[in-house]
């Protein structure tokens, strides 16, 4: 019965990348709370048991989702980083927005393993952008002082981003009548 169910559900060859789209629609459509094994292999046609050769447990398959997060949000930092920092910072969040639920899980610690290589690297390349961006504003800084502004801009931006998940930005949007749009908001934050 279960063979069947696989043939039927499951048919393009590669478990791996249809274990990571399930749980990502999961994530998106129904949160975190939804990412369970048995939900994201039910989802994917699959018996439990299958994700277990790809990523050992929910944490190996739910770092491997994250690891991919960081991939796209370096993909599309990459070709803005010649703009400076305010065009990056814009795609930092603009990426947020479109993908609420797995920039969530990229900043979940609890949910995935920093220590997995894959994730790291792939953490570590997104970082790297930002501290590049962020030393090419800053030659004229001691060298002392550029941690403290790399923290503050890169918490300004993360936070932009999570009030702008969160629906927050909109609600001081509409609360203060300032006929400004999100973006136009974003644009004058990251200015």
């Amino acid at each position: 019965m279960q063979t069947q169910h696989l043939k039927k559900n499951y048919h393009h060859g590669d478990l791996r990348a249809a274990l990571l789209h399930s749980a990502r629609t999961l994530l998106e459509e129904q949160g975190i709370a939804a990412l369970g094994l048995r939900a994201i292999t039910r989802h994917a046609g699959v018996s439990s048991a299958a994700a277990t050769p790809h990523f050992g447990n929910l944490t190996g398959l739910l770092s491997a989702l994250a690891t991919a997060g960081y991939e796209e949000l370096a993909a599309a930092l990459e070709p803005v980083l010649p703009e400076g920092a305010h065009a990056a910072g814009l795609v930092y969040v603009r990426f947020a927005m479109c993908n609420p639920g797995l920039f969530t899980l990229m900043f979940r610690s609890d949910l995935i393993d920093r220590s997995d290589p894959a994730l790291a690297m792939a953490a570590d390349r997104t970082s790297r952008m930002f501290t590049q961006l962020i030393d090419d504003l800053e030659d004229r800084l001691p060298q002392k002082t550029r941690a403290g502004t790399r923290a503050a801009l890169w918490g300004k931006v993360h936070g932009l981003a999570v009030l702008a998940i969160d629906g927050l930005l909109d609600a001081l949007l509409t609360s203060r009548g300032e006929g400004l749009t999100l973006e136009e908001l974003l644009e004058d934050a990251l200015r």
